[in-house]
């Protein structure tokens, strides 16, 4: 299983060359499962919400609810993974040996160990330093 972390998955909704190179090596994994965790959709809906509560004039809000709607759209063709009691514990575990490491990123990463997934991401440096996950960057293929 592959799980997307945020900045892949916003390379493939912005349909950019870097989204389209990322989709087309999926496309090369045979029966390769492909899915986001619930903290990716927290952190992506969290954003558009901000962008909503900013927006000031009369074709701000459109465009950011537009925005909003698009998000909904694009998440209902995707797996995504719940933080659960397994998942939860491996958080907990991450975050005394990890501590320095952000809160949200422990948990993708808590998730993506539980299900022995490897989470394909542009913050290498980060996620590198756990040494039970699996990491991949597709963002330069």
């Amino acid at each position: 299983m592959y799980v997307l972390d945020i900045d892949h998955l916003s390379l493939i909704q912005r349909n950019g060359s870097e989204g389209k190179c990322i989709l087309a090596r999926l496309a090369t994994v045979e029966e390769a499962e492909v899915a986001v965790t619930i903290i990716t959709y927290e952190e992506q809906v969290r954003g558009r919400l901000s962008v909503i509560s900013r927006a000031k004039t009369l074709d701000e809000q459109i465009l950011a609810y537009q925005w909003l709607q698009q998000l909904s759209d694009d998440y209902r063709s995707i797996v995504i993974i719940p933080f659960n009691r397994a998942a939860a514990l491996e958080h907990q575990r991450l975050r005394k040996i990890y501590p320095r490491l952000g809160n949200m990123d422990l948990k993708i990463a808590a998730i993506a160990i539980v299900h022995n997934a490897i989470l394909l991401t542009r913050n290498t440096s980060d996620f590198r330093q756990i040494t039970e996950l699996q990491i991949g960057d597709w963002s330069g293929v």
